[in-house]
């Protein structure tokens, strides 16, 4: 990490993010275009996937997640910082050499309608990646392609057949399938059951966890549904607004929320029993997200914050293992909620102002 701990993980570092920064400029003019400001999208992020695991990416919308896997598989270039891939630096890599790299290194997109070629037949579309880089040619791709529809539940016989004719899940398998032709070791999966309805993306994730176990794949999950991410994840990175504010495995997460960000996220989660979901305490925040053209000053959530205090208007909290919290748990919270504090009633207690914690966590800054 960032802060020199390493998390735990089930293997080596597979992938490793330094610093990593991607700022899009804004220009104004019609012909002198000229820079008047940037979008923050990610702003210094330094985190590991190691071998085998799968890590959960989550946070809310705008946060940063899906631009951060595109600067992971380097469809971004970066502003600043480092991307390493089993050892190798691709920040800076040129296109040529970039491709080798590219059979070890997949993305599955968000939006199976968009993501695909509706001018074009699928076996062209999971065929292509053995195309371009000359794998196989002729009736041997026809092969494998057909090979690979059967491993991810598609009927070869549609090998044929346009995108239209196939529903959003079987599009998602279809997404799946070219993202595994090249036998890849990591595959970035960007919000991949997001468009779908709720009985296919439990038939998508057990796909995923599948193939995961039989081809020994890594995977990078990313997601707003913390339910999904629970179950299907190793670790968990929180991200908010270009940062990431708490790692930790899926257990610990859960169970002792460290960042009051985390803290509001899991409060959130729908609860199918009403007496239960009715006695739960939310956590809930003041204000809107900030413009990530310009952010706060310090800890960037400090204005929605119910803990916040002066210090968190002015120092930035590094991302480190706090006291009791097991290797690998790290937090970027200068007064990080305790296992007994009550967030909500500090919530609660906030209004728009910056107050003191309520609880019994956090009082003196947990180091």
């Amino acid at each position: 990490m960032g802060s020199g701990v390493t998390p735990a993980g089930t293997g080596p570092a597979l992938l490793r993010l330094e610093e990593v920064v991607k700022h899009f400029p804004i220009r104004r003019g019609i012909v002198f275009r000229r820079e008047v400001g940037r979008v923050r999208a990610v702003d210094g992020v330094s985190l590991e996937v190691h071998q085998g695991e799968t890590l959960g990416l989550v946070g809310e919308t705008g946060c940063g997640k899906s631009t951060l896997a595109r600067c992971m598989t380097r469809l971004y270039d970066l502003t600043s910082g480092r991307v390493v891939f089993d050892g190798h630096d691709i920040s800076r890599l040129p296109q040529r050499q970039l491709r080798r790299l590219r059979t070890d290194l997949q993305m599955i997109f968000q939006d199976p309608y968009s993501s695909l070629n509706p001018r074009r037949r699928v076996g062209s579309i999971i065929g292509d990646p053995l195309a371009i880089h000359g794998v196989a040619d002729g009736a041997e791709r026809q092969r494998r392609v057909q090979e690979l529809m059967v491993q991810v539940g598609l009927n070869p016989e549609h090998y044929n057949r346009f995108p239209a004719e196939f529903s959003g899940g079987q599009r998602q398998r279809i997404g799946i399938a070219r993202a595994l032709a090249l036998h890849p070791r990591l595959v970035v999966c960007d919000e991949p059951v997001s468009a779908l309805d709720v009985s296919i993306q439990a038939q998508i994730l057990n796909l995923l966890a599948d193939l995961q176990e039989r081809l020994g794949l890594t995977y990078v999950f990313i997601a707003h549904d913390l339910s999904v991410v629970r179950h299907v994840s190793t670790r968990i990175a929180v991200m908010y607004l270009g940062k990431i504010v708490e790692v930790a495995t899926a257990g610990d997460l859960f169970a002792r929320p460290r960042h009051p960000y985390t803290c509001a996220l899991l409060s959130a989660i729908p609860v199918p029993d009403p007496d239960l979901a009715d006695r739960r305490s939310r956590v809930l925040l003041a204000g809107d997200v900030p413009s990530p053209v310009d952010p706060p000053a310090g800890c960037r959530f400090h204005p929605r914050c119910p803990k916040a205090r002066e210090r968190c208007r002015l120092e930035e909290p590094r991302l480190e293992r706090r006291n009791g919290d097991p290797e690998g748990h790290v937090t970027a919270c200068h007064y990080p909620v305790g296992p007994d504090e009550d967030l909500a009633r500090a919530a609660g207690a906030r209004g728009d102002g910056i107050g003191d914690a309520v609880g019994t966590g956090g009082q003196h800054g947990d180091r």
